[in-house]
């Protein structure tokens, strides 16, 4: 069955729900994998998407399991990084489970001696063929979620569970800690809906300006990485112009000298860590552009160019809800302008370069 994006964006809530309140039968077996030996590494291997998945779980992840989360693409790894992850448990993702890149790293981490997870959103799809440990993210539903708009924040709450239940079990996270963890994940889902809403208007107040984006430029840290980079990811394959990802203080290193007036910039502010530098940041980049955006939860930010998510969480959940606005911008755009970046070239090119088994 066919869907349009806004139909994954709109069943992210309850595949997310479902994920949550069943969280023993999807995550247990990756818990038990990850607690039956002492690794000193988790190695997230993955593409698109799902690279993106993995840099949004990767510090929650460090923080509730207290080891070294590393996050490599799937050909980078299979041709170059595969070395020096002695005592690693390696996690190939791929949400179709089709990803030839990644299935060649399953190939590469299982010849070097490594253990190797593989996990996938369907169920028999192929990277199955190539490894003994292959999990589902549980959020498998009918439809296409060809844009991965249900996929990125369920998947990610994959692994932000995974990593709770797993800290709590071997006693790197306590147990009022992930009381309190739970909690706000249980409020977030309900968080999602109401962020929506807050996108539509968002939306509404600057679509003119987003019609007419010739570039765009995201930035983000720490957890906030991950959402611009898939944020940048989305705009670029959907409303087909160039989008680019910059970790925060790098866009000032050179990028920050390409912003003309019709570029936008989305700065994402998500913790407390980073928030004055980016907030110097988006003052100054008004001086480059008009089409400068801010997404951020800090109070007593607003005005038309500025997206508060006013929710109060640990910031290593934020990212489940700061990646729905770049969703809803790449669809309402592409549905208003009656647009798509696919087109028959980009077919006859997957044709000869191959991604997908």
């Amino acid at each position: 069955m066919k869907k349009w994006m806004i139909d994954s964006i709109m069943e992210a809530p309850e595949t997310c729900r479902n994920l949550y309140e069943k969280r023993d039968k999807y995550v247990s077996k990756l818990t038990d994998i990850y607690l039956a030996k002492p690794y000193k590494e988790i190695v997230m291997v993955a593409s698109g998407s799902s690279f993106n998945i993995a840099s949004c779980s990767k510090y929650a992840m460090e923080a509730y399991l207290n080891v070294r989360v590393t996050c490599i693409n799937s050909v980078t790894y299979a041709k170059y990084d595969y070395k020096f992850h002695e005592d690693a448990l390696i996690i190939c993702m791929s949400q179709s489970g089709k990803s030839t890149n990644t299935i060649d790293a399953v190939k590469k981490a299982k010849e070097w001696g490594n253990d190797v997870v593989a996990i996938s959103m369907h169920p028999g799809s192929p990277i199955s063929q190539y490894c003994e440990n292959v999990l589902e993210y549980g959020t498998y539903g009918p439809g296409d979620d060809v844009f991965v708009c249900r996929g990125v924040p369920s998947s990610t709450l994959f692994f932000i569970l995974f990593a709770l239940e797993a800290g709590l079990k071997s006693g790197t996270y306590p147990q009022d800690k992930y009381d309190k963890r739970m909690a706000e994940i249980d409020r977030l889902i309900d968080e999602m809906p109401i962020v929506r809403e807050k996108c539509k208007a968002f939306y509404e107040a600057n679509k003119e300006d987003f019609y007419s984006m010739k570039r765009v430029m995201t930035t983000g840290i720490g957890p906030a990485y991950g959402v611009a980079t898939e944020g940048a990811l989305k705009i670029e394959e959907t409303i087909g112009i160039p989008s680019n990802s910059y970790e925060t203080e790098e866009f000032l290193h050179g990028p920050v000298y390409e912003v003309k007036k019709d570029h936008a910039v989305f700065i994402v502010d998500l913790d407390h860590i980073m928030h004055d530098r980016n907030m110097q940041i988006y003052e100054a980049t008004k001086e480059l552009t008009d089409r400068v955006y801010l997404i951020t939860n800090s109070p007593g930010y607003s005005g038309k160019n500025v997206l508060n998510i006013d929710f109060k969480a640990c910031s290593f959940l934020l990212p489940m809800l700061f990646v729905i606005p770049f969703q809803f911008i790449s669809s309402f755009v592409c549905d208003d302008l009656r647009i798509t970046a696919i087109t028959v070239y980009n077919h006859r090119f997957s044709q000869i370069v191959k991604t997908k088994a």
